[in-house]
C-alpha cells in the first residue's frame, strides 16, 4: 500500500512539472551576431583518436569583429522571421530557407537579406550558428559569420564606467591628409555607456549604428543587411582619434572634436546644373521594355528621377522616403522614375535584380537600368550635371524635362536633418509643378 502511494504522489508531482518548449530550428529572443574580419587567434592543436582537434587560447579580444544584434520572431511552431537591430531600427528578413547537409550531418539555414542581393549561411543548433554572409554580386565576397543565443550586448558584457558623455555633435575627418578625404558630423546619443547615432556626410549618412563609450573607447557598428560598418576610437582631451572599417576591404582613420555648429556642404549644393537641355534617355525596365520621357505617361508632366542602385541601403531608405510620401498623396500629378546602376548587368542578371527589387520593395513607378554601377560612367548619361557624385542622388525636372533642382546623396531618419528634408522635398514638389 506503501508502494502505491508513493508512486501516486511522483505520478502527480510529474504532472505538475512545466517541460519548456524545445525548438528544432534556432531559439526565439534575442542573439548576437559577429562578422569576423580578422582573426589573430592562436590555436592549440591536440590530437585526437582520429582527428586533430583545436581550441581557442585566447579570447574574443584577439579578434576583429563587427557585433550586431538580432531577434528571432516565431510565427508558428516551425515558422520564423529575424529582425536585425540597430540604434532604433528594426529590419525585418523573412525569407529563410532550411536543410540539412548530409554529407557533414548539420543542420543548414540560408538567410535571404531581401531586398540586397546578399545572404547569411549557417549551420545552426539551437543556442548557436556559424557560417558566412555572401555578397551575391560581387566576386567571392563572404565574411565569416558567427552568432550565440541570449546575449543582448553589442560589444562588451560588462563595460567599464564611461569618463565623459558625448552626447551631441562631433565635427569629423576620414582619411586625412589623403586623396580620400571627406568631412563628417557625428550625432551622438548616449545613455550610460550606449551609445547610438550616425555620422552625416556631403553625401547622406551613415545610418544607424549602435554601441558604447568603455572608459575612453568608443565603439560604434551597423549591419543592415548590405552595409557592415566598425568604428573605433579613443576619447583623449576632447578628442576622439581612431579607425574605420567598411565591410572586409576598407579601413581608414578619422578624427573629431566637439562642435555646437557643425559644418557641411548642404546636399542641395554638391551637384551643379550645367545646361537647361531637357534630359533624355531610352533605357529598359523591369520587363525589359524601353522607357522614356516621350511616353505619353511623362508628357507635361513634373517629375522627380531618382539615381540609384539596389545595393545601396541610403537608396533604399530614399525609397522608402518616396514611398511614404505616395502613400500620403496619392494624387500628387508629379511622377517618380529610378534609374538603377548595378553591379552585375551581363546576360540580364541587371534586369532580374532590379525586378526583384521592386517586387520585394512593391514600387509603383518604373526602375529602368542605366548601366554598371560606377560613378564616373553613370555621369555619361546625364550630361546636363558637372557628374555623379553619389548614389542616390535625385534630379527634379520640370514639365519640359529640364533639371531644376539637384539633391545629392540622402540623409535619413538616422540623421537631424530629415525632418528638414521632408519639407524640402515637398517645396520643391511645389516649385516644379508650378513650372
Amino acid at each position: 500500500m506503501l508502494k502505491v502511494l508513493i508512486i501516486t504522489l511522483c505520478l502527480v508531482q510529474l504532472s505538475c512539472v512545466s517541460i519548456p518548449k524545445q525548438y528544432d530550428i534556432v531559439m526565439p529572443g534575442i542573439w548576437r551576431g559577429t562578422l569576423v574580419l580578422k582573426d589573430s587567434r592562436e590555436l592549440l592543436a591536440t590530437r585526437g583518436i582520429d582527428k586533430v582537434v583545436t581550441r581557442d587560447v585566447y579570447p574574443e579580444s584577439t579578434k576583429l569583429l563587427i557585433p550586431f544584434n538580432f531577434e528571432v520572431v516565431y510565427i508558428s511552431d516551425s515558422t520564423f522571421y529575424i529582425e536585425l537591430i540597430n540604434g532604433h531600427e528594426r529590419i525585418r528578413f523573412d525569407s529563410i530557407t532550411k536543410g540539412h547537409d548530409y554529407k557533414t550531418g548539420n543542420d543548414t539555414m540560408v538567410i535571404n537579406l531581401y531586398p540586397y542581393a546578399t545572404q547569411i549561411k549557417c549551420i545552426y543548433e539551437n543556442s548557436k550558428l556559424s557560417g558566412e554572409f555572401i555578397v551575391l554580386d560581387k566576386v567571392n565576397y563572404s565574411i565569416p559569420f558567427q552568432a550565440e543565443y541570449g546575449k543582448n550586448y553589442r560589444f562588451n558584457k560588462l563595460p567599464r564606467k564611461s569618463i565623459e558623455n558625448i552626447s551631441g555633435s562631433w565635427q569629423a575627418i576620414f582619411a586625412k591628409d589623403s586623396s580620400d578625404q571627406f568631412d563628417a558630423v557625428g550625432e551622438f546619443q548616449q545613455e550610460g555607456n550606449k551609445v547610438v547615432g550616425t555620422f552625416r556626410t556631403e553625401s547622406g549618412d551613415f545610418r544607424y549604428l549602435e554601441g558604447s563609450l568603455d572608459s575612453n573607447l568608443l565603439q560604434l557598428s551597423c549591419f543592415d543587411g548590405s552595409h557592415a560598418f566598425l568604428f573605433e576610437a579613443e576619447l583623449e582631451n576632447g578628442e576622439l582619434r581612431g579607425l574605420y572599417y567598411s565591410g572586409k576591404h576598407y579601413k581608414t582613420t578619422w578624427v573629431a572634436k566637439r562642435t555646437n555648429s557643425p559644418d557641411l556642404v548642404s546636399l542641395d549644393l554638391l551637384t551643379k546644373i550645367i545646361s537647361s537641355d531637357p534630359l533624355r534617355f531610352n533605357l529598359p525596365n523591369t520587363e525589359n521594355q524601353i522607357i522614356t520621357l516621350q511616353d505619353s505617361i511623362y508628357i507635361n508632366k513634373p517629375k522627380v528621377l531618382q539615381i540609384s542602385g539596389t545595393w545601396c541601403p541610403n537608396c533604399r531608405d530614399e525609397t522608402e522616403f518616396i514611398l511614404d510620401y505616395l502613400n500620403k498623396n496619392p494624387k500628387t500629378e508629379c511622377q517618380f522614375i529610378s534609374i538603377s546602376f548595378e553591379r552585375k548587368i551581363e546576360n540580364n542578371k541587371g534586369i532580374e535584380r532590379i525586378k526583384s527589387y521592386k517586387d520585394v520593395m512593391k514600387i509603383p513607378y518604373e526602375i529602368l537600368l542605366g548601366g554598371r554601377a560606377n560613378r564616373d560612367s553613370a555621369s555619361l548619361l546625364f550630361p546636363q550635371i558637372d557628374g555623379l557624385k553619389a548614389f542616390p542622388t535625385m534630379l527634379f525636372l520640370d514639365r519640359n524635362n529640364r533639371i531644376i533642382k539637384t539633391h545629392t546623396g540622402f540623409d535619413g531618419p538616422a540623421s537631424s536633418k530629415f525632418d528638414s528634408f521632408k519639407l524640402e522635398f515637398e517645396n520643391t514638389l511645389q516649385f516644379i509643378s508650378k513650372k
